[in-house]
């Protein structure tokens, strides 16, 4: 990694990497539905199936069923809670249906289901599926089985909804069962396929468990490095990102592991980061660095960024950025904004910028609408006190942000696919208002549920930014600021508040005490932004 990059070469590197991600970024997808490795994502002829939901199947059955099926472990729906009318509606209909909203998507249903108490005879043309049992809404942290019978298909069953090679997302079933060829399941031949799912289950259930512990111990554990080392608490983020993916990498399922290589991680990577990263240059280097792996990882090997500590839970964004790693980007994401503008004028802000929306837009990546609003707030601010342009520039530059994203937006849904963005852009104006009014019933209300959990973390918040806001320089005191109004843009449009006081307790700290070196050229402290 060019940690070492300078002056004029400094600037070259970064300009050439901002057109390659624009490139990458913007070009129309050759493959819309990219994985780890190469699969089979189509069979010759595409047959129709009959589906069958069998109450007596569990993941145990799998076993018998390798030998003439393609198997894999089945989500049965979008959200932290499912039940079994949900869950239905979503396998008939080929469309998430969330049963906190009282209307079911417009989409009439596109098959019958036979519904069995036992595993029927096996024979070709066949889709067995268990779903959650009936009643009341229950947590969605069950994976249920399911195997494709006939058609070709053997091995792991692939979903282009998720991409992690194993694991379907039940929308993906009805366009199998009528034998459409796009967004259909795939399949991967493997010699055992139920090993490779076992371990994929600990290692989900694993993760999952540990993504609100995980950013409440790296809270607390870049609190205590703003006291003591406060030159690596904004280091140690990028420590505690790049062991992630070491993580998602070598698939750790065991939680004493992996509490281990995130503790230790963040503190060692975060120290000799901060040893080796002294110059401006340097660190910016480094954040773009690691900003890259995620990139390149994201479309590359999405599933190593998915089943870690940091990643999205298994049940809504399957992959791509989640709440939890989009908050604790804001800390290099401002860092580098700032460091690129002080370094490299307007280009290298603007460079930077886009560079960063790309990251968290593009739907190869996992278009993170939420994350794409909170990115620009932040960007728009730090621009604006960079170049001294008050609330005028600020607007100007969240509207400049906002053209550059919907930009993406729309050349990503010109390819045919998913895209999480789609039900929402799709619809015009509409579309954009039901997401808006859907946030109560699936942010606000659940917010207030978890209150005994979010009152403690809003609290330790607000001190931490009362405390920060109190010993920061005023440099860093506008990255505080940034951050702390891309968190508030955050908890109005995203969905995991837990995640996100949490994150911002680790966002605050590390920028706290980030000092930028003096540089002549652009200044900060303009007082319409004060």
């Amino acid at each position: 990694m060019c940690f070492a990059v300078g002056g004029r070469a400094g600037f070259r590197c970064l300009i050439v990497l901002a057109v390659l991600v624009g490139v990458v970024g913007l070009a129309p997808a050759a493959n819309a539905y990219p994985y780890p490795a190469p699969v089979h994502a189509a069979v010759a002829v595409r047959p129709h199936f009959r589906v069958f939901v069998v109450e007596d199947f569990t993941v145990a059955d799998l076993k018998r069923l390798s030998n003439h099926a393609a198997i894999g472990l089945l989500v049965p729906g979008a959200g932290s809670v499912t039940d079994r009318r949900a869950a239905l509606g979503s396998l008939v209909r080929g469309q998430d249906v969330n049963p906190w909203l009282r209307d079911a998507p417009g989409r009439r249903p596109l098959l019958r289901t036979v519904h069995s108490r036992t595993l029927p005879t096996v024979k070709a043309g066949e889709i067995f599926v268990a779903l959650p049992p009936g009643g009341r809404p229950r947590s969605n942290e069950t994976r249920y089985p399911i195997a494709v019978i006939g058609g070709g298909y053997t091995g792991l069953l692939t979903s282009p909804t998720t991409r992690i090679r194993g694991l379907v997302s039940i929308v993906d079933v009805a366009a199998t069962a009528l034998g459409h060829a796009r967004g259909a399941l795939g399949f991967a031949p493997t010699a055992d396929p139920v090993q490779p799912l076992r371990l994929l289950d600990g290692e989900i259930s694993a993760n999952d468990r540990l993504k609100l512990a995980t950013m409440i111990m790296l809270a607390c554990t870049l609190v205590l490095l703003a006291v003591v080392r406060p030159r690596a608490a904004l280091p140690a983020v990028l420590a505690a990102l790049v062991v992630n993916l070491v993580a998602g990498a070598m698939h750790v399922a065991s939680e004493p592991v992996l509490v281990a290589i995130m503790f230790v991680g963040s503190i060692g990577g975060g120290l000799a980061i901060a040893r080796l990263c002294r110059a401006d240059t340097a660190l910016l280097a480094a954040i773009v660095a690691v900003l890259g792996v995620y990139f390149a990882l994201l479309v590359l090997h999405p599933d190593w960024v998915a089943i870690t500590p940091l990643g999205p839970t298994q049940n809504s964004r399957f992959w791509g950025i989640g709440n939890q790693m989009e908050t604790l980007l804001l800390a290099p994401v401002v860092a580098g904004a700032a460091l690129a503008s002080r370094r490299y004028g307007a280009v290298g802000f603007a460079a930077f910028a886009f560079f960063a929306l790309v990251l968290v837009t593009d739907n190869r990546l996992g278009s993170d609408g939420g994350g794409a609003i909170v990115f620009a707030v932040a960007l728009a601010f730090v621009g604006a006190r960079v170049f001294r342009l008050g609330w005028r520039g600020f607007i100007a530059i969240l509207a400049l942000d906002g053209a550059f994203v919907t930009t993406i937006i729309e050349l990503n849904l010109r390819v045919p696919g998913p895209d999480h963005l789609r039900s929402a852009f799709s619809h015009g104006l509409p579309g954009l208002l039901s997401v808006a009014a859907n946030r109560v019933p699936l942010a606000y209300l659940p917010a207030l549920r978890q209150w005994p959990l979010l009152l403690p973390l809003g609290l330790l918040l607000v001190g931490a930014l009362v405390v920060a806001l109190r010993v920061c320089e005023r440099h860093s005191r506008d990255l505080v600021l940034a951050a702390v109004l891309a968190l508030i843009a955050s908890l109005l449009v995203n969905d995991s508040g837990t995640y996100e006081l949490a994150g911002g307790i680790s966002v605050v700290a590390a920028l706290a005490r980030f000092t930028l070196p003096a540089t002549t050229g652009a200044q900060y402290a303009h007082p319409s932004l004060s």
